[in-house]
């Protein structure tokens, strides 16, 4: 299959789906799926009436009891709710942000489309890899390696800062990849508990990406960083993987710190909090979308990826599918 054969399978996918399926209280996943509908649509944007006809079509809301009635007031109140959400990502994002809200009411990609739009973009595609399954493969990896060069920008000068997952220079299996990862730490192994990791497993059982600030004095306490990287629905579900490196290493006299890379956009500038932090375990630190684009800063890196491509075929793809 050729590039253009994968850009318009995923135009095809979206076409398909008038309403995402998503829990109703997820309105920041909603807000999403209007980017992609203003993406896609290019220069023609989309409204508060386009995404209403999307969502909830040709509905007949009238009937003698007024039932209808008060049914139309709440999907409107819903939509309402979902462009708020929108207007607030045009404070949040500030000049980061590829989309003009005109009047509260229509979302326009903009015309000049700089490299950090092109970022919020990939990490907006890179969350909805239902519709883009095709480009699966290099979203995720491309994913991982967004979330190295953020952790590098975050942690200070000297830190060290490797990759454990699809794009690692640690070689052989898990049981390998680990001992020689402890070694780099200088931490000791907890042999019962690795052993019973089966000698054909070849995975990273979890762990993306590792950093840690390492002493002169190469004392076993220091701090260390274990990031997962996760792109599908269930992010939440993988925030125990890193914990598991917690029964294979000894970590001395301190845990480690237990990270999440998320391209979704989880801040929510009114409360001062994360949507739905109640998904969140405590202990973690989140990188969202938000804190993902301010801490990247590698235009020419970025512009060696296959988002890129990826991004600039889907702004070239525009159809009236709205």
């Amino acid at each position: 299959m050729t590039f253009n054969d994968k850009i318009t399978d995923c135009v095809n996918n979206f076409s398909t789906i008038d309403k995402p399926d998503y829990p109703e209280n997820k309105l920041n996943l909603y807000a999403d799926f209007i980017e992609l509908i203003s993406l896609f649509s290019n220069t023609d944007g989309v409204s508060f009436g386009d995404v209403f006809d999307r969502f909830f079509g040709t509905k007949n809301y009238s009937d003698n009891e007024g039932k209808s009635a008060e049914q139309r007031d709440t999907d409107e109140i819903f939509i309402n709710n979902v462009m708020i959400i929108i207007e607030e990502r045009v404070s949040v994002f500030g000049d980061s942000y590829p989309f003009l809200f005109r009047d509260s009411q229509l979302l326009v990609l903009k015309d000049n489309i700089a490299w950090k739009h092109k970022l919020y973009l990939s990490l907006l595609v890179s969350s909805k890899l239902n519709i883009f399954k095709k480009f699966r493969s290099d979203l995720t990896t491309e994913f991982e390696t967004l979330s190295f060069f953020v952790l590098k920008s975050f942690l200070p000068p000297g830190s060290v800062i490797k990759e454990f997952g699809k794009n690692t220079s640690y070689r052989g299996n898990a049981k390998q990849k680990i001992s020689e990862l402890a070694l780099d730490l200088g931490l000791d192994i907890e042999d019962d508990e690795l052993a019973g990791i089966s000698e054909r497993n070849n995975q990273e059982r979890g762990l993306d990406i590792i950093g840690w600030i390492p002493f002169e004095d190469n004392c076993r306490c220091k701090l260390i960083y274990l990031a997962q990287c996760a792109c599908g629905k269930d992010a939440e579900s993988k925030q125990h993987d890193t914990r598991r490196f917690e029964n294979y290493l000894k970590f001395y006299k301190t845990k480690p710190q237990h990270i999440m890379f998320i391209p979704y956009s989880l801040i929510n500038s009114r409360n001062k909090k994360f949507y739905h932090s109640d998904l969140i375990e405590k202990e973690f630190l989140v990188f969202e979308r938000k804190r993902i684009l301010s801490l990247f800063n590698e235009e020419h890196s970025f512009s060696e990826l296959s988002m890129t491509k990826i991004i600039n075929g889907l702004i070239a793809s525009h159809q009236d599918i709205v």
